[in-house]
């Protein structure tokens, strides 16, 4: 028994609300609404206007729901008066990833905490000496002189 593995790729319907998207067409950028999406491809709805000034060697770029694909054209055609619909395959994805917050302790170590805890063990032993060193518990202790002394004879 054998199969058609060699199937038509399969678009799937937008519906009206969820369908608003951006079109860049270089510095341009114009609100449009997507028809359907496939594996492969995008179905914009445009004005005519706009679909008139579209080009087969302009740059287009599609931000939709939160992805950015830069697109060609491949197909065009006038499903009423005022609208074309572009029949668009994705050529690359320009959606940035996430880029990790400053703020993140995990950019000293390139690790968690919990898979290296000598980071964990700095992070204690750090906090001791700052703890000993205090003008108030320190020289209650009787630490506090010699921290600083240390300190100085480091920086020396």
């Amino acid at each position: 028994m054998t199969r058609n593995l060699d199937r038509q790729e399969f678009r799937c319907s937008i519906a009206a609300e969820n369908s608003a998207a951006r079109l860049r067409v270089g510095s341009w950028t114009y609100d449009v609404n997507v028809v359907d999406t496939s594996r492969t491809g995008i179905g914009i709805r445009v004005s005519n206007v706009i679909a008139e000034k579209l080009g087969k060697r302009k740059r287009l770029v599609v931000i939709y729901q939160g992805e950015k694909w830069e697109v060609e054209i491949t197909s065009r055609y006038q499903d009423d008066p005022h609208y074309t619909v572009l029949g668009t395959t994705r050529r690359r994805e320009l959606t940035k990833l996430p880029q990790p917050s400053g703020w993140n302790w995990n950019w000293l170590t390139q690790q968690s905490c919990q898979a290296d805890p000598t980071f964990l063990a700095f992070l204690v032993l750090a906090f001791l000496v700052a703890v000993i060193s205090l003008p108030g518990i320190g020289d209650s202790l009787g630490t506090a002189p010699k921290v600083r002394g240390v300190l100085e004879w480091l920086i020396d």
